[in-house]
């Protein structure tokens, strides 16, 4: 083959990045390209293939059913290309200087920082924690782009493009002001938890909200005293009301005498809350991330 005939790898980058983005122009902005280059890449790599690749929609685009099946036949050696790039980068946490980002869950966040300012505490390398943003896509664009090393999040994300592993599992309780006047027997029945008003935490996975994602039962529906997009705003709510709430317990135990709250067993059956460890596949190798996970690791 001549060197004029020979196939260009960067195509595939630029393909890969407006595949997983549905649009030229986060593909520029990720790759550092203008829009030009990128449709003048795409329109390439059409000619080469002999097939279209994408359509437009509105001021996105749109993959075809040709290129969905090129994107999952080429997502396994890509990753493993890029991969083996990243691991030959040199990084000594001795001796390197440099900033880490983290999206971390808001149950985790606390403890984490507070074990994380002791470990750092002679280093010359930070690691910022970021609390996780309420738009799950903006999670993953986020951490895809490169803009977040690794994520601390609730579930696990589908696809090649990530790993994930569990570092923690907690469990459910139910919390409630010390002094309130029907629950003080430290048991919670289910009847008891349905009759009280509810200061609810307003976070959303698969189109649920957090407690009724995490219950196996569907709940029946509660009378609301609040809601929160955070979890310390809803124990703060608790603490100077009747209401009571759903949180993990060990945020529950670690505010507890702060907060005066109570602890009770939540009266259903739910799945263990766990928080997994993100990262991109193509990073495994990479010494500075493998190091990031590490350190994070031994914190949890």
């Amino acid at each position: 083959m001549s060197q004029s005939s020979q196939f260009d790898l960067n195509l595939l980058r630029v393909f890969k990045s407006a595949y997983e983005h549905e649009s030229v122009t986060r593909a520029a902005e990720q790759l550092d390209l203008t829009q030009s280059a990128v449709s003048n890449a795409l329109s390439r790599l059409k000619e080469t293939i002999g097939q279209e690749l994408f359509s437009r929609t509105g001021r996105g685009i749109k993959p075809t059913p040709f290129a969905r099946d090129f994107y999952s036949s080429l997502q396994a050696p890509l990753l493993n290309i890029e991969g083996l790039i990243e691991s030959v980068q040199d990084f000594t946490p001795t001796t390197s200087s440099r900033q880490f980002n983290v999206y971390c869950h808001e149950a985790m966040f606390h403890k984490l920082r507070q074990k994380l300012d002791i470990a750092l505490k002679d280093s010359a390398i930070d690691v910022m924690l970021i609390e996780l943003p309420s738009d799950e896509q903006k999670i993953y664009e986020d951490l895809s782009s490169e803009s977040v090393d690794v994520v601390i999040d609730v579930c696990a994300p589908e696809g090649l493009t990530f790993n994930s592993q569990v570092i923690q599992r907690d469990k459910l309780c139910c919390i409630a002001n010390r002094s309130h006047p029907r629950l003080q027997s430290g048991a919670l029945t289910q009847a008891a938890y349905l009759a009280e008003q509810h200061a609810m935490f307003d976070m959303r996975r698969f189109d649920l909200t957090f407690v009724d994602w995490i219950t196996d039962e569907v709940l029946p529906r509660r009378k609301a005293y609040s809601e929160h997009k955070s979890l310390m705003g809803m124990i703060a709510a608790i603490s100077y009301s009747d209401a009571v709430g759903v949180v993990p317990c060990s945020l529950a135990q670690q505010y507890s005498e702060v907060f005066n709250l109570q602890l009770m067993d939540f009266p259903f059956k739910t799945q263990s809350f766990d928080s997994y460890l993100v990262s991109l596949s193509k990073m495994q190798t990479n010494p500075a991330n493998q190091w990031l996970r590490t350190l994070l690791i031994g914190q949890v």
